[in-house]
């Protein structure tokens, strides 16, 4: 039995993903709602974007400045940039990952691997 296999499975989701966090990234750039724009891109690359909220981000803020009080606006400035290029970069990264796992890696139902094309 034939499988359809789709085969621009990997960019499409990745751009489509790219297109999204890109809209929610710099749509709402110079706006008082900008705060809030890591909400809508956590859940889709969850593995990632935990790692760069409770690990990354907390280990970059206390060898950057250990003492809050000090630190200067331009350094919040500077980790919004880089946690806007970590969820654009890796979540395309990762969403083309994921189509390419479920566009190669696939299982018969008679459990048996199928052949390869």
């Amino acid at each position: 039995m034939q499988v359809y296999r789709p085969k621009k499975l990997a960019w499409t989701l990745a751009g489509c993903y790219c297109a999204l966090s890109c809209l929610v990234y710099f749509g709402s750039l110079r706006s008082e709602s900008h705060a809030w724009w890591p909400m809508f891109l956590f859940p889709l690359i969850l593995p990632w974007s935990a790692l760069h909220q409770f690990v990354i981000e907390p280990l970059l803020f206390h060898w950057i400045s250990p003492n809050p009080a000090t630190t200067p606006g331009s350094f919040y400035t500077l980790n919004d940039y880089l946690a806007g290029a970590f969820y654009i970069v890796v979540g395309t990264l990762w969403w083309w990952f994921l189509g390419y796992f479920f566009t190669n890696v696939r299982i018969a139902s008679d459990g048996e691997r199928p052949a390869a094309n």
